[in-house]
């Protein structure tokens, strides 16, 4: 797990707080905030330029990223997300992920690749991919 500073951000110099391992235990650790549910380790994770894009929905800020992860979070009784592999270079990551959710109106299960690009330590972009038809079958969308 990255280490924190008094402000809840990866602290500098920690764990040597840049380089690929650094980049690959952030992205590790955001999975670990989603299934957790906690949010303020997910806004500390998180760069304050922050974008994140999600296939089949679009850009969306880090205010609204973090919005919807919230919608989730709240929504979802069980939440797991199982890393199948990780990869970082420089200041790239990428996760391949299985995950599942169990909503009121049933459990949610979809495969998904998120592309992550870091600085400072911090997420600053984020692109997930997934199944498009198995979401809007789910979501109605």
């Amino acid at each position: 797990m990255v280490d924190l500073d008094d402000g809840g951000r990866a602290a500098a110099g920690c764990c040597g707080s840049t380089g690929p391992a650094f980049n690959a235990q952030v992205a590790s650790d955001l999975m670990g905030a989603i299934v957790s549910g906690s949010l303020d380790r997910i806004d500390a994770l998180l760069h304050p330029q922050a974008t994140w894009w999600v296939q089949g929905w679009g850009m969306m800020t880090r205010a609204q990223f973090l919005e919807a992860v919230a919608g989730t979070i709240r929504r979802a009784s069980v939440r797991v997300m199982k890393v199948q592999s990780l990869t970082a270079q420089d200041d790239r990551v990428a996760a391949e992920a299985l995950g599942s959710f169990a909503f009121a109106e049933g459990e949610y299960c979809n495969s998904y690749v998120y592309l992550l690009t870091m600085a400072d330590g911090l997420i600053l972009r984020g692109r997930e991919y997934m199944d498009t038809q198995v979401a809007a079958r789910f979501f109605g969308r």
